[in-house]
């Protein structure tokens, strides 16, 4: 990881952040005018959950990218705040609550999706008209309290200080007053616990997420065996559908990928700040991905930006119409 020491330095990992949220933003701002003003009318119904994922998902990329900036030093639960919210002097631990409920809230988004395409075309006459309430407020409540009896747990930050520096001396270094060092949890027993509420939390979040999925998947193929949809009405779910899967998928493998590395140099216990830097500064681009492979897949989105963008390509395909028709 030599190539990349420059991020084994706050500073620096701070300007990529910076670089990358600033380049992102005009992407999320852009996908929301889409979302909110080119949605053609068919798709109202299903506008409100693309703008709640988009939402969600773009304040993630915000929140890593240029709000909070978390410079994680493993194998501690902690790090160093190096984004604009610390420099307007927000507490640490208020915005390391807030950021963990964002991303809770985009993993909630993204099976919301699947469960209101499930409602719209299978179960609107169903029990599910009134059970999926109690479902949205569990997860919503979940999202909320999950993080609570961690930053309940927090410990005194300059005891937790000293243990980290007597422990890990070579983070001392990253420590300043400008920028000090914030300890969620040091203790193993502490992180142990952590550690299982994550699990606990990923084991009821993604199941969900997985049987909307399917269930939606099963009901389509059900739909299309038995022709209870029109082909083009079968033909335009199964393409929103499709690109649906798509802004989902990429931006996950795209997290997954440098977290998965982190967690296997964890496993071996070798650490790796340029690892640490690489996975967050990947999470902080998800949103705008997830946006720019809504505006290619979804059809009147990308012809909305074809119209924009490519007025001149266009001009000069109309201008050989006529030289065609008389051939």
């Amino acid at each position: 990881m030599q190539f990349l020491s420059f991020l084994s330095d706050p500073y620096y990992y701070s300007l990529c952040l910076y670089i990358l949220g600033t380049v992102s933003l005009p992407i999320h701002i852009f996908g929301a005018y889409c979302i909110l003003f080119q949605t053609p009318a068919v798709m109202n119904r299903v506008k409100w959950v693309m703008f709640n994922l988009h939402f969600w998902s773009c304040s993630l990329d915000i929140s890593l990218g240029i709000l909070g900036q978390p410079f994680m030093i493993p194998p501690i639960f902690g790090g160093i705040p190096m984004g604009l919210l610390h420099h307007f002097g927000v507490n640490t631990g208020v915005m390391v609550y807030l950021m963990v409920i964002v991303l809770e809230l985009v993993s909630f988004s993204c099976a919301s999706i699947f469960e209101n395409r499930f409602f719209i075309l299978f179960a609107e006459d169903s029990w599910w008209r009134i059970g999926r309430y109690p479902w949205y407020l569990a997860n919503i409540l979940m999202s909320i309290l999950y993080f609570v009896p961690t930053m309940m747990g927090v410990p005194d930050q300059n005891l937790a200080s000293e243990w980290v520096f007597k422990n890990h001396p070579e983070y001392r270094r990253y420590d300043d007053s400008t920028h000090p060092i914030y300890v969620i949890a040091y203790d193993p027993e502490a992180q142990k616990y952590i550690n299982y509420r994550m699990a606990i939390n990923s084991a009821i979040l993604f199941p969900e997420l997985c049987f909307f999925f399917f269930l939606l998947r099963w009901n389509m193929n059900k739909a299309g065996k038995n022709m209870t949809m029109s082909p083009k009405t079968f033909e335009a779910h199964t393409a929103f559908m499709k690109a649906i899967n798509m802004q989902i998928a990429i931006p996950f493998l795209v997290i997954s990928f440098p977290q998965g590395c982190m967690m296997g140099l964890g496993f071996l216990d070798i650490r790796s700040l340029e690892m640490n830097s690489l996975a967050y500064m990947a999470t902080s681009i998800h949103g705008s991905l997830a946006t720019l492979i809504m505006l290619y897949w979804h059809v009147p989105y990308n012809q909305y930006c074809s119209k924009l963008f490519c007025r001149k390509s266009e001009r000069s395909s109309v201008s050989q119409k006529p030289n065609a028709s008389n051939t």
